[in-house]
């Protein structure tokens, strides 16, 4: 029952912070959502800054990588756009939490592991492309870093200007970057 309660808690957590933003949401908005007691949200997580941090790894454990080398590269490229359209909560919740995380430690902490996560996620696709195609995979944390900050800032477009056209720059960049992963004379 305990396991069953703390998702149920971290999934109303998740709905309520995407819907009405970190500093909008209240505890108690959040057990409402969940249909459980308050003080069990204070018993499972003991602050909201736990509890926020809880929610992206909650999330972060949805999100799993399929193939490897450039079709998983192409795949997550294609899953990032789809994210990008369809969970405007959640990437206006992560911008939110970015800010939030420049003064308060407790929320710096667990972004700083959040980017580091998916930073290398992102590195390890481009360490697979580099083994597919039998180069040195010493640039992939540099193309990881170039990577995740371009779709960062894509996420920011996206979400500051309604018609700007997301899938078309995720699809230059699945471009560039996996161009940049070519042996000098191969490339264009």
């Amino acid at each position: 029952m305990s396991t069953d309660t703390r998702e149920k808690i971290l999934q109303a957590a998740f709905d309520v912070l995407s819907r009405e933003g970190y500093e909008n949401t209240s505890i108690k908005q959040i057990a409402e959502e969940g249909g459980v007691a308050q003080g069990l949200v204070h018993y499972y997580f003991k602050s909201k800054q736990r509890l926020v941090m809880e929610v992206l790894q909650f999330v972060c454990q949805k999100i799993e990588l399929g193939d490897q080398g450039e079709a998983g590269a192409l795949a997550a490229f294609e899953d990032t756009k789809q994210k990008i359209r369809e969970d405007r909560g959640s990437n206006a919740l992560l911008v939110q939490l970015i800010g939030i995380s420049l003064h308060d430690p407790e929320i710096g902490a667990g972004i700083r592991d959040f980017v580091r996560g998916q930073r290398g996620r992102v590195e390890d696709i481009a360490r697979q492309v580099f083994a597919e195609r039998e180069l040195d995979p010493t640039a992939a944390r540099g193309i990881a870093g170039a990577v995740w900050g371009a779709v960062l800032g894509i996420i920011i477009q996206s979400l500051v200007e309604p018609e700007f056209n997301a899938d078309e720059a995720i699809d230059a960049l699945a471009a560039m970057s996996l161009s940049a992963v070519y042996p000098a004379d191969q490339s264009a």
